[in-house]
C-alpha cells in the first residue's frame, strides 16, 4: 500500500472529522445540556440510521471490492455495475425516506422511548426535517466508494467539509443572536439538508471523470450488481454495528435523566474521532488492496503491521482521554472558556462517558481492520453475525449498567453515591428524569461501558476468524508491549499535568496534549517501537521523492 492513500485518506478525513468536531461543539455549547439538546441529538441520530447502514459502511463493503477488480480490466462493465448499485440505492433510500416520514411520530416513540411532552414533539419535526437530508448523504457514500476504487481519497473523505460548514454558519449566527429555543433546532436541521446537497455537488463531476462509463440503470439481475446486492445486506449489519450501537445508546438515553442524551452526544464525537481519523484511513486504504491480492503471506505481514500501526498512533488519544476527559469537554464545549454555557457538573459527566467509551477503542478500531479481511474474500455474513451479537451485547451490558449509573450524582463535580445499594432494574420516576433542577447523572457512563464490553467481545470472535481463515498463529508479532509502554507512560505524563492550577482550560489541554505527545514519541524511540521508526522512514522517503521530483522539473 502506498503511503499516499493513507495520507491522502487521512488529511481528508482530518478535514471533516476536525470541521464535524467543530459543528458538534457549536451544537452543544448552543443548544445545551437539555430539553433542546437531547431532541436534537435524538433527531439527527434517527434518520442516519439510513446513511450509516444504507451508505458508506456496507456499501463500500460491498461494493468496493468488486468495481476495484473491474475497473482496471473493463472501465464499461464497471461503469455498468455503478449505474445499477446508484439506481438501486435511489429506489431504496426514497422508498425509506417516505415511509420515515409519513412514520416520524411512532418511530421516534420506539427509539426515543423516554421522551415525553414538548421533547418529543420537537423531537418529531426535526426527524421529518432531518430525513430529508439524510437520504441524499447516502448518494455521497456512493460517490465516496466509486472515489475510494479509482484511488481518489482526499475528495471521497474531505467532501463532508461543505455539510459541516453550512451548519457552523447558522449556529454562528444562532449563538449571536442568542436564540436558545426550539426553533434554533430546527433552522440547524435545514442548514443540515442544505449541506447534504452540496456534499453531493461537489463529489458528482469528479466521479464522472473517473469512469465516464456510468449510466443509471435497472439492471439489477447484471452478475456483478446481483454479486454486489447480494452481500450488501449482510454487510449492513457488518459494517453498521458501530453506528447500532451508538444508536441503541441514545435511545436507552431517553430513559435517563434530562441532559443524558446530549451528554452521549457530545462524548461519542470525541469518541469516534481516533476511529475515523486513523482506522477509516487506513481501511480506505487497505480494502481495495486487500481485494487485489492472493498473496496470503504478505496479507498477513500488512495484517499484523496496520494493527500495531493503529494501536500506536491511538495511544496518545487514550491517555488523554482517560486522564483529562473533563478538561478535554471544559476547552471544547465551553469554546475554550469563552463562552461559558455547560456547567461543571455536566462537563464531568461528559469526561467520564468519553473515557468509559475509550476503554474499547484499541478494540473498535482492530475490529475495522478485521471486517475488510472478510470484505476483501467476500465474506461479509460472518462479520454480519458476529456484529449482530455485539449489538445484543452492548444492548444488555448497557442496558443493566446504566441503571446503576443513573443512582450516582455528580456535586461540585465529584462523583457522590446516591440511594441504597440494590440493584436497579429500571428508570427513575418521569418526575424525576424530567427536573432540570436535579444534580447531573452518571447514567451515560453505563452506557459508554456497554458499547466498550461489545467492541471486545467483537474484536475476540473476528480475531479468531480471521486467524483460524489464514492459519496464523497470531495477529501481531512480539512488538506488541513496545506500543503499549509509551501509552502507559503517556498516561502518567496527562495524569501529573492534569493536577496543575491552570485557569484557561484551552490552554490547560494544549499544556497536556504537549507533554502527552513528547512522552509518547520519546519513550516509542527509546524502545525502538517499530511503528514509529516506520512512520519516519516513510516520511524521509516520501520527502526523498518529493525534492527529486522537484529537482526533475528545475531541470
Amino acid at each position: 500500500m502506498k503511503i499516499s492513500g493513507v495520507g491522502a485518506a487521512a488529511s481528508g478525513i482530518g478535514l471533516s472529522r476536525f470541521s464535524g468536531v467543530i459543528r458538534s461543539v457549536l451544537i452543544t455549547n448552543v443548544l445545551g445540556i437539555g430539553l433542546v439538546g437531547d431532541a436534537f441529538a435524538a433527531a439527527q441520530r434517527i434518520p442516519n440510521i439510513l446513511q450509516n447502514l444504507f451508505g458508506e459502511g456496507a456499501l463500500s463493503a460491498a461494493f468496493v471490492p468488486e468495481y476495484s477488480r473491474l475497473s482496471e480490466d473493463d472501465p464499461d462493465q464497471a461503469g455498468r455495475l455503478a449505474g445499477g448499485v446508484a439506481s438501486f440505492l435511489i429506489c431504496l433510500v426514497a422508498f425509506s425516506t417516505a415511509i420515515g416520514f409519513l412514520a416520524a411520530e411512532p418511530l421516534t416513540r420506539a427509539v426515543a422511548w423516554g421522551f415525553t411532552g414538548e421533547r418529543f414533539d420537537l423531537t418529531v419535526r426535526l426527524v421529518r426535517i432531518i430525513l430529508l437530508g439524510t437520504g441524499v448523504l447516502v448518494m455521497s457514500a456512493w460517490c465516496l466508494a466509486v472515489l475510494n476504487s479509482h484511488g481518489r481519497l482526499f475528495l471521497s473523505y474531505a467532501a463532508p467539509v461543505v455539510w459541516n460548514l453550512a451548519q457552523i454558519a447558522v449556529l454562528v449566527a444562532l449563538a449571536v443572536s442568542e436564540i436558545r429555543d426550539s426553533s434554533s433546532a430546527e433552522k440547524l436541521a435545514w442548514a443540515l439538508v442544505a449541506g447534504s446537497i452540496l456534499q453531493v455537488l461537489v463529489q458528482v463531476p469528479c466521479v464522472l471523470r473517473q469512469n465516464p462509463h456510468i449510466r443509471l440503470n435497472l439492471f439489477w439481475k447484471d452478475k456483478s450488481t446481483a454479486l454486489v446486492l447480494k452481500r450488501f445486506f449482510p454487510a449492513i449489519l457488518g459494517r453498521g454495528a458501530l453506528q447500532l450501537s451508538s444508536f441503541i445508546d441514545l435511545a436507552l438515553a431517553s430513559l435517563l435523566s434530562l441532559g443524558a442524551a446530549s451528554s452521549l452526544a457530545a462524548a461519542q464525537t470525541l469518541y469516534l474521532l481516533p476511529v475515523a481519523l486513523i482506522a477509516t484511513s487506513v481501511v480506505a486504504a487497505e480494502l481495495p488492496e486487500l481485494s487485489r491480492s492472493d498473496d496470503v503471506t504478505a496479507m498477513s505481514n500488512r495484517l499484523s503491521r496496520r494493527l500495531l500501526q493503529m494501536l500506536w498512533l491511538v495511544g496518545p488519544i487514550l491517555a488523554m482521554y482517560f486522564a483529562a476527559g473533563p478538561q478535554i469537554a471544559d476547552a471544547l464545549f465551553n469554546l475554550g472558556g469563552f463562552r461559558i454555557r455547560i456547567t461543571p457538573d455536566d462537563l464531568t459527566v461528559i469526561g467520564l462517558t468519553l473515557a468509559a467509551y475509550a476503554l474499547g477503542l484499541p478494540a473498535l478500531m482492530a475490529s475495522r481492520l478485521l471486517q475488510s479481511v472478510c470484505f476483501s474474500s467476500g465474506d461479509t455474513k460472518t462479520p454480519a453475525q458476529i456484529a449482530t451479537t455485539r449489538v445484543f451485547i452492548s444492548l444488555i451490558s448497557g442496558a443493566v449498567l446504566m441503571f446503576q449509573f443513573e443512582q450516582i450524582l455528580v456535586l461540585g463535580q465529584s462523583v457522590v453515591g446516591f440511594g441504597d445499594l440494590n440493584l436497579a432494574w429500571g428508570p427513575l420516576s418521569e418526575v424525576t428524569r424530567h427536573s432540570s433542577n436535579l444534580p447531573a447523572r452518571l447514567g451515560p457512563v453505563g452506557l459508554a461501558l456497554g458499547s466498550a464490553i461489545g467492541a471486545w467481545f467483537e474484536f475476540w470472535m473476528l480475531r479468531k476468524r480471521v486467524v483460524s481463515s489464514w492459519n496464523l498463529k497470531r495477529l501481531t508479532n512480539s512488538s506488541l508491549w513496545r506500543h503499549i509502554l509509551p501509552t502507559l507512560f503517556a498516561f502518567v505524563t496527562a495524569v501529573a499535568l492534569r493536577q496543575l492550577k491552570i485557569e484557561q482550560p484551552l490552554a490547560h489541554v494544549c499544556l497536556i496534549g504537549v507533554g502527552v505527545l513528547i512522552v509518547h514519541f520519546g519513550i516509542s524511540g527509546i524502545f525502538g517501537t517499530p511503528s514509529q521508526s516506520q512512520l519516519v522512514s516513510d516520511f524521509r522517503i516520501t520527502r526523498s521523492k518529493s525534492n527529486s521530483e522537484e529537482d526533475e522539473k528545475s531541470l
